[in-house]
């Protein structure tokens, strides 16, 4: 059995200080710690949340489209573009970085390399002129050896696909290495999936046929940070799909179609609750746990009356999703995983320090923004549980607390991988921490500690010599019976019609209990006739005498 974190409990600001790892490419949000947007805007998390405001930007994206950034392993910033033009960690134009593409909802989705930490793939679109065909889907190649970084003139605007909409997002691969990259068709109900590996762009997508034909392209796509869901905001609808991370494909069952329109949507830390943004009026959670497409869509609940425009969602790397409404600030969902109005969304929370938010927030690879998760193994009595993190990279320490109050305070750890044994059986609701720089989370779990099977056969038992052996043993509760060492399971009774050692051992909820019992008889009847006398009858007036004969049982 495998348990695995459901959820979130808590974020704030922390500074712990102890064992750091070795961060691997793809981390647990640092890479999305800097966001530049809008007219001049940004903000940081660098310095933990709520985040702080960035002056220092030269994006000044029209309204209704959208930027990316990224950052490395340890949240400094290394470049950051509106669709249109690369800006260095410097603030400076990229070498090569002008006339990338168009400006876009989306504006494009940086990706690293699966196979080189320094090179970047850069996702965006261009317009063709043609009315047909009027934007088609590209890639470039961005090196990062030399600091500031340069777009490969050689990989600059190649072509992935012809005739999409503006919607774009990425997440890792199931493999945990590998990316997909996934855009939409124009006037089609296609999705475009293409996959990123080691060896480069699979230049050949995997293409599914889902959903309702788009006619406009403007609009965000996100894919929940688990891989699982994969979400549509349109002009006129919002669209939920199941996606296979495994595979590419978005399917064409269970779809939940909302007749409501939403620029901006975005998933829950957890991926339980989906929000759609259309402005006002028409923004919205969704509880997707009954998996339901009608309760699902029943399930919606308005998050406020302000009067505001549509604009973007993003999640950030503190668990909370930030909203773009418009002017100089922007609002924040602060308990996203928490159902209706207790996600405590602030309609004015984050102030731009006069900068101006224009309707577009960056977009990143969902699989930064996922939760931590752990895994536990064994979970019977007086045996150490074994507790595992999925996914390490990113984390520069954990506090565990296993939440034994047998055992309190020697219930906690700061080891990577903590092996605990639980004062005794019982049901556990051990939590989880991870920091990351100065950002940290909080995830649990619920862990059920079985007692031991107890089988009693008896006490051992002895039969007269000659006498019929009929027993019944009785292992008492249990999934599997292994009579004698027989690798087959048999039942949870044994007839013994002889005599000889028995023994059981008896599995349940994967804890094994033994006992053994000797079935013996009782030795035959013997007598000594060594120092026997033999006396003769007298005169028949008696039979005579025996004496001095010993009797043994």
């Amino acid at each position: 059995m495998i348990m695995k974190t459901k959820l979130v409990i808590s974020l704030s600001l922390f500074v712990f200080l102890a064992f750091v790892l070795h961060i691997h490419a793809f981390s647990q949000g640092k890479q999305a710690n800097n966001w530049y947007f809008g007219i001049f805007a940004g903000i940081t998390f660098q310095q933990g949340s709520p985040p702080v405001a960035l002056l220092n930007s030269q994006c000044e994206s029209p309204s209704n489209t959208g930027t990316a950034t990224i950052s490395d392993k340890n949240g400094n910033l290394l470049f950051y573009s509106d669709g249109v033009t690369i800006w260095n960690k410097n603030h400076q134009v990229m070498t090569n970085g002008n006339n990338m593409g168009t400006w876009s909802t989306q504006g494009a989705m940086i990706v690293q390399d699966p196979g080189n930490e320094s090179r970047y793939y850069f996702f965006n679109f261009m317009t063709t002129g043609l009315t047909a065909t009027p934007y088609k889907f590209q890639y470039s190649l961005i090196d990062m050896t030399n600091g500031p970084g340069e777009v490969l003139p050689d990989k600059k605007g190649i072509l992935l696909y012809l005739n999409t909409t503006h919607h774009l997002s990425a997440v890792l691969h199931e493999n945990m290495e590998e990316v997909w990259v996934v855009t939409h068709g124009w006037g089609i109900n296609s999705f475009i999936a293409f996959k990123v590996t080691q060896d480069g762009i699979v230049m050949q997508p995997v293409i599914s046929y889902a959903g309702t034909l788009y006619v406009f392209v403007e609009g965000y796509m996100k894919i929940s940070s688990d891989g699982n869901w994969l979400g549509v905001g349109n002009t006129t609808f919002t669209e939920l799909f199941h996606f296979d991370n495994t595979s590419g494909m978005v399917s064409d069952q269970g779809i939940v179609s909302i007749p409501k329109a939403a620029n901006g949507v975005e998933f829950s830390p957890d991926n339980s609750k989906f929000y759609a943004n259309g402005g006002y009026q028409y923004f919205f959670q969704y509880d997707l746990s009954s998996n339901d497409p009608v309760e699902i869509q029943a399930s919606a609940v308005l998050l406020s009356n302000e009067v505001f425009v549509q604009g973007a969602l993003q999640l950030g790397p503190d668990g909370k999703i930030y909203v773009g409404h418009s002017g100089e600030y922007l609002g924040v969902i602060h308990d996203p995983d928490k159902k209706g109005l207790l996600c405590n969304y602030e309609f004015n929370s984050v102030y731009l320090e006069g900068r101006t938010y224009a309707f577009g927030l960056p977009v990143f690879m969902q699989s930064y923004l996922r939760n931590p998760e752990f895994h536990t193994t064994q979970y019977c009595m007086g045996m150490p549980t074994q507790f595992n993190i999925a996914n390490t990279n990113g984390i520069d320490s954990v506090y565990w607390k296993f939440k034994d109050f047998g055992n309190m305070p020697n219930d906690t750890s700061t080891l990577l991988s903590p092996a605990y044994t639980f004062s005794g059986p019982g049901t556990y609701y051990p939590e989880l921490t991870v920091y990351s720089g100065l950002l940290h989370k909080t995830v649990k779990d619920t862990v059920v500690i079985y007692p031991l099977p107890t089988p009693q056969l008896g006490s051992d038992t002895l039969f007269c010599p000659g006498a019929t052996i009929a027993l019944t043993l009785n292992a008492g509760p249990g999934d599997t019976y292994n009579w004698n060492g027989n690798f087959t399971p048999g039942s949870q009774t044994l007839a013994v019609t002889d005599t000889g050692t028995y023994f059981v051992r008896v599995r349940q909820h994967g804890c094994n209990g033994y006992d053994t019992i000797q079935v013996g008889s009782y030795p035959p009847a013997t007598a000594d006739i060594t120092n026997a006398q033999f006396n003769n009858s007298n005169c028949n007036q008696s039979d005579g005498s025996i004496t001095g004969m010993v009797f043994g049982a």
